[in-house]
């Protein structure tokens, strides 16, 4: 799988996007720096040219990095680039972040992510994952904001999707999810996730405090279920 860069980038087309953006950044930050032990290796699905893992680095020197991505090897001398999951040995990774990468994922392919994420996390670590809130009021910007990027006044969503989105319920998915967010429910996400891991804490994005229809991101830190003592949320 490849997917866009431009998840790294916090230069989106409107103030607002890149208020969203950029907290999400942060926050993503601040989980997997929190929940990494000294020393410890983490590996970024869907690194791209790597700038997550650079900030992450420079916030944690002493953490081993690498970016998994089969199409762009990471534009910085310490993150180590992974091609596939199968790379990676049993148990070998403390922290596995997933930050806008599984919307875009076949359920085939989230599936088969899952059970690798499983292998490779070492005893007690912990899979960290963020996709887009494509229902409640989010899809209102949202929708705005791809007609102001892409110079148009076409929307992805017919009208009547957009009032089943805005009402939260489903829209269907289009066959190739490679380019596009139309249809994703983060909530048929989490019910797959729980199938092979407990989630240990979940947030809103940008504002924690607030519900998910007035949100743009969701947050997962999940565990394999036995290494689960405490879960939150």
């Amino acid at each position: 799988m490849s997917i866009d860069d431009a998840r790294q980038c916090p230069d989106a087309s409107s103030p607002l996007a890149r208020f969203a953006q950029r907290s999400r950044i942060a926050l993503g930050l601040d989980m997997v720096a929190a929940r990494c032990p000294q020393g410890g290796t983490v590996v970024d699905v869907g690194a791209g040219p790597g700038q997550f893992l650079h900030w992450l680095g420079e916030a944690r020197p002493d953490l081993t990095l690498a970016g998994l991505d089969p199409g762009k090897a990471p534009d910085y001398p310490e993150i180590r680039h992974v091609s596939s999951m199968s790379e990676l040995a049993n148990a070998s990774v403390d922290v596995l972040t997933a930050f806008e990468v599984c919307e875009h994922l076949y359920p085939n392919e989230i599936a088969a992510f899952l059970n690798d994420s499983a292998r490779i996390l070492r005893p007690g670590g912990s899979l960290v994952i963020s996709v887009p809130v494509m229902y409640g009021m989010a899809i209102v910007p949202r929708l705005l904001d791809g007609m102001v990027s892409n110079r148009s006044l076409r929307m992805d969503h017919t009208p009547v999707e957009a009032l089943r989105a805005l009402l939260g319920l489903p829209v269907t998915r289009p066959d190739n999810p490679r380019q596009t967010h139309k249809g994703f429910d983060f909530r048929k996400l989490r019910a797959h996730v729980c199938t092979r891991f407990a989630v240990e804490f979940a947030c809103n994005s940008p504002l924690p405090q607030l519900p998910w229809w007035l949100s743009s991101q969701y947050f997962m830190v999940c565990r394999t279920r036995p290494a689960v003592r405490h879960a939150r949320r």
